[in-house]
């Protein structure tokens, strides 16, 4: 996957099907668990490594964590469209859905977390040659770090700081590797716990 000139190696649709396997098995394991639920509608940037754009972000997370130290979220994330051509090209616009792993480390009402994990990545608009629009879609990984406080029972914030990067499929379906397109996302946002 490429968000700069459009072009993606889409990975066999067998593929999509693991996020939904993996979240399924886990969230069967949380919820026997006695976990905590917790929703989070964000906000946010993205950006890229060397490029000054910011691109703004909102989405939002559903998660069920045993006890506040291991559970799984699915995250799901849009940009709006990219003003200049930077971390993705003007007009562009991307989408995330991602299935992750959250460690906690709970301190009475404050959890830092470590976050991972495996989804896909969608990109939709304008061409590098600027003959027209492109879309693709791919698999992609994700890594992070991040905290939420929870002065009240139900109701918290969160701050989170995550890594994307997609991953390149061989023609044979079982060769991976990291694709060049990457960018880091910046968002923070209000939790509800049930």
């Amino acid at each position: 996957m490429n968000g700069r000139n459009g072009s993606y190696r889409a990975a066999p649709k067998l593929f999509g099907l693991i996020p939904v396997v993996v979240v399924f098995q886990l969230l069967c394991v949380t919820t026997r668990a006695q976990a905590d639920g917790l929703f989070t509608p964000f906000a946010g940037t993205v950006f890229g490594a060397k490029e000054a754009e910011r691109v703004t972000t909102f989405g939002a997370s559903l998660a069920g964590m045993a006890g506040g130290v291991v559970g799984f979220e699915i995250d799901f994330a849009k940009t709006d469209e990219a003003k200049n051509d930077t971390l993705l090209l003007a007009g562009s616009k991307l989408t995330t859905a991602t299935g992750n792993v959250i460690v906690g480390i709970p301190f009475g009402v404050v959890r830092p977390y470590f976050v991972g994990g495996l989804g896909w990545l969608w990109y939709k608009g304008a061409q590098s040659d600027g003959a027209g629009n492109a879309s693709g879609d791919g698999l992609g990984i994700d890594v992070g770090v991040g905290v939420m406080g929870f002065p009240w029972e139900h109701v918290g914030a969160r701050i989170d700081v995550r890594y994307f990067r997609a991953i390149a499929v061989g023609d044979s379906g079982v060769e991976f590797s990291l694709d060049d397109f990457y960018f880091v996302r910046v968002v923070g946002g209000v939790v509800f716990r049930f």
